[in-house]
């Protein structure tokens, strides 16, 4: 099961031990990652109008790289967060249903950007995780404090307070703020979460009902580029038969990218996902910039052989596997 944290992957991360952050620039995500957290920070949701949601991020978004540095998990994205600076630009590589994008993010102001309003509970949905709205930190001890409470929040209405010391989640104890991450992340919204803090000195009891997050009506409007359709490889055509994939092609002379300029319908080419429009980057890793280019690399391929075209759609870069036809 995967530890999901949710963050804001600003000045307030999980990982930090010190809120004197002001400086470093807002994203405006939460984040998680994968089973073995290696493949990139993965966006678990993005607050809406946030320097993230401007660029096109969205929820499912996974970033692998970060200005030139490789991201390999949320830990690491947010350890680069923590040395940026608000208002600078930076390049952001992120991955989407197997197609790679990048994105240019100017980075904003934690304190200059709060999400909206939650909207009302709701009964809880199938892998639905509610929102209850704080920053986490880690004392000098690696106990989880709390940083920072989103106004109007379920945190805040419950009365959890920026300082308050975690002790308990659910009458489960918990010892750094990864711990109160996991007990959150079992309820859903219109859950009840009872939490047990402690503010100077003193034993509080309060208990938060989570409602839905605020970014989940308002996630940026990006078109999907489309998966390639699964289908069965060509058979292996009889001896003599020549390779068919069934596109039209168009160069600017070897200035230009080579574009897709038709797809035959029912072609190799159709059936594994290939568009009028798309630009053929590589064949099998090499790059190809004319349709002379094309025809080398198609040079000695058999019907029936698997060849992987590198394609962008409207900057997106995917490698699509095509399995040669056989031409009648």
């Amino acid at each position: 099961m995967n530890l999901h944290r949710y963050l804001w992957a600003a000045v307030a991360a999980l990982i930090l031990s010190t809120p004197a952050l002001a400086g470093p620039g807002y994203l405006g995500v939460y984040l998680t990652d994968d089973d073995r957290g290696t493949k990139g920070a993965v966006i678990e949701d993005v607050a809406p109008n946030s320097p993230a949601a401007q660029a096109g991020v969205r929820r499912g978004d996974r970033v692998i790289m970060f200005g030139s540095t490789e991201v390999k998990n949320s830990a690491g994205l947010i350890a680069l967060l923590t040395r940026s600076e608000v208002g600078q630009t930076y390049g952001v590589t992120i991955l989407r249903d197997g197609w790679r994008k990048n994105l240019k993010v100017t980075l904003g102001s934690l304190g200059g950007e709060a999400p909206a309003a939650a909207p009302k509970p709701t009964l809880p949905q199938s892998r639905e995780r509610g929102f209850l709205g704080i920053y986490l930190r880690q004392n000098d001890a690696g106990e989880p404090v709390v940083d920072g409470v989103l106004p109007r929040s379920p945190a805040q209405i419950a009365g959890l307070r920026k300082g308050d010391l975690v002790r308990k989640v659910n009458d489960a104890l918990v010892t750094d703020p990864a711990g109160v991450i996991a007990n959150v992340s079992q309820s859903g919204p219109g859950d009840a979460v009872r939490f047990e803090v402690k503010r100077r000195g003193e034993t509080l009891f309060l208990t938060a009902t989570l409602s839905r997050r605020p970014g989940d009506a308002t996630l940026p409007k990006l078109e999907k580029p489309a998966k390639p359709a699964p289908t069965k490889p060509a058979p292996k055509a009889s001896a003599g038969k020549k390779p068919y994939l069934g596109v039209a092609l168009a160069d600017a002379g070897g200035k230009g990218p080579l574009l897709v300029d038709d797809v035959r319908a029912n072609a190799p080419a159709d059936r594994f996902g290939l568009r009028k429009g798309d630009k053929i980057l590589a064949v099998n890793g090499g790059a190809v910039n004319t349709i002379e280019d094309f025809v080398k690399a198609m040079q000695g391929k058999a019907a029936g052989e698997k060849l992987t075209f590198r394609v962008e759609r409207d900057g997106w870069k995917h490698d699509v596997p095509v399995v040669l036809g056989a031409r009648d």
